[in-house]
């Protein structure tokens, strides 16, 4: 047996000083024999050794899965300097999260949805072709995971990135195996972000129907709107908004019938006037948005009784959003969306002379308007970010989402292993399992690279224990609009 050299031997005491120094700066939790010890252990047991960490077991997990619901206690500023005595700025928060746990050897797929989240043990489409493990995390500031008091000032992309590597830096050390994030819509812009800050967090990012605006009222949008589609689609869709709306009397009276149903209120300045006019103005957006091409088909025609006409509104309109508990629920998107994530111009000049309330004013959705300006650096810095120096990410799109107007620019570059694909006839319901077969076989391939698993379209038949709705998984689970009534 070859001896050991002295040499070697006095340094071990200062590489394990070295090391534990590490390990309590990052926040980790102690284990200096590493990950193998870690997976010995108990996950609850480690979830609840993590400071700062709540984790309770739940029934009903999927077949080979453990099913935890937890709670993490997060700074409201991850960059506050120690030494400030200011207490505006010396608060905590707790961030919800829905741990599915299968094996510490294989990857865990964190999933950056969750505008409200439902603590429920639905996995994601990436979950189930890699039959991973799944972390699922809330968004700041929506649902419980809120400050008190709720001080916007803290509602940033870099705050937000900082929560996803807090989270990470925890949880990591149990699992051996790789890390891929995953999200939809906002979601895959939360992922996209937190790889800019933190680039080398996780193994790789699979981002669909994210979007990337360059500022409030993004005119690249109408552009898209004006070609979507086919011409007599189009037209049909435009005709309905003008019908809608010259029946003015008829759908706010519908509007108000369609809230004493559902105990819903609309309390907007402007009334049902308003709340009418930003539901069919948005409505031709959202049509592309969830809809399919043969769905043309279902536009009634202007000879249609009003009831007809106000399904369909219902159906494929924004009406939920004017609603109070609506805004209440999505107040903080709309709110990052006018201080740095921009938001799209809507297509409404076919409708000028019959609206009472321009379908633009984003005022409508937060009860007070931001007094900061648009931070216009915060999407051009990730931009760059994206273009010049990402790597391994995946990014999917819908051929009719309008929302691809403004993808991110990603090189399609075997290098750095990223890659922008884009579904034809596709909505915002698409994602790498939904995509061509030559598209989806490179997708794969890439995925197998960064995780060491095969995917497998099989797994996606395995029946759901249960499902999130899909307003909170934000379409992961289906590609048709959420029907409102």
């Amino acid at each position: 047996m070859m001896a050991i050299k002295p040499k070697l031997c006095w340094r071990r005491p200062l590489l394990v000083f070295v090391l534990l120094c590490f390990v309590l700066s990052s926040g980790w939790p102690l284990d200096l024999d590493g990950s193998a010890a870690a997976q010995e252990r108990d996950i609850l047991t480690y979830l609840n050794s993590i400071p700062g960490m709540e984790a309770t077991e739940l029934q009903n997990a999927p077949s080979g899965y453990r099913y935890f619901a937890l709670n993490y206690q997060q700074p409201v500023d991850h960059y506050r300097d120690d030494d400030d005595d200011d207490d505006a700025q010396d608060g905590v928060f707790t961030q919800r999260m829905v741990l599915l746990h299968r094996d510490a050897s294989e990857p865990i797929v964190m999933v950056t949805h969750g505008y409200n989240l439902s603590i429920s043990p639905g996995r994601v489409s990436l979950t189930r072709l890699l039959n991973a493990n799944q972390l699922r995390v809330e968004h700041r500031y929506f649902g419980p995971s809120t400050p008190q008091p709720r001080d916007w000032d803290y509602l940033t992309i870099r705050q937000a990135a900082a929560d996803h590597h807090r989270i990470i830096q925890a949880i990591r050390p149990f699992y051996s195996g790789k890390w891929v994030t995953n999200g939809a819509s906002k979601g895959g812009m939360t992922a996209m972000y937190h790889r800019r800050f933190y680039p080398n967090d996780v193994d790789g990012t699979v981002a669909d129907v994210a979007p990337h605006s360059a500022g409030r009222l993004d005119r690249r949008y109408v552009a898209f709107q004006k070609q979507v589609g086919n011409a007599e689609c189009r037209r049909d869709l435009k005709l309905y908004q003008r019908e809608a709306l010259n029946r003015r009397d008829a759908m706010t009276a519908r509007i108000q019938e369609f809230a004493d149903r559902y105990n819903l209120t609309f309390s907007m300045p402007g009334g049902l006037d308003r709340v009418l006019d930003l539901t069919i103005g948005e409505l031709y957006f959202q049509f592309w948005q969830y809809g399919r091409l043969e769905y043309c088909a279902l536009i009634p025609t202007i000879d249609a009784d009003d009831d007809a006409i106000f399904d369909f509104m219902v159906d494929w309109g924004p009406l939920y959003f004017a609603s109070d508990i609506g805004i209440q629920r999505f107040e903080p998107y709309f709110y990052q969306a006018i201080t740095q994530l921009g938001y799209p111009r809507l297509l409404t000049e076919h409708l000028e002379d019959l609206l009472l309330y321009d379908p633009n004013d984003y005022s409508a959705y937060v009860l007070e308007w931001p007094e900061q300006d648009f931070d216009r650096r915060a999407m051009r810095d990730v931009g760059y970010w994206t273009a010049r120096k990402s790597r391994n990410i995946i990014l999917t799109y819908g051929e009719i989402d309008p929302w691809s107007a403004a993808a991110f620019p990603l090189p399609d570059s075997a290098e750095r292993s990223t890659k922008k694909f884009l579904l034809a006839g596709g909505n915002h319901g698409t994602n790498v399992s939904r995509l061509a077969p030559d598209d989806q076989a490179e997708a794969f391939a890439m995925l197998e690279e960064w995780t060491g698993v095969t995917p497998s379209l099989a797994l996606l038949q395995e029946p759901q224990i249960s499902a999130d709705t899909p307003i909170d998984l934000e379409l992961e689970l289906g590609p048709e609009r959420p029907i409102n009534r």
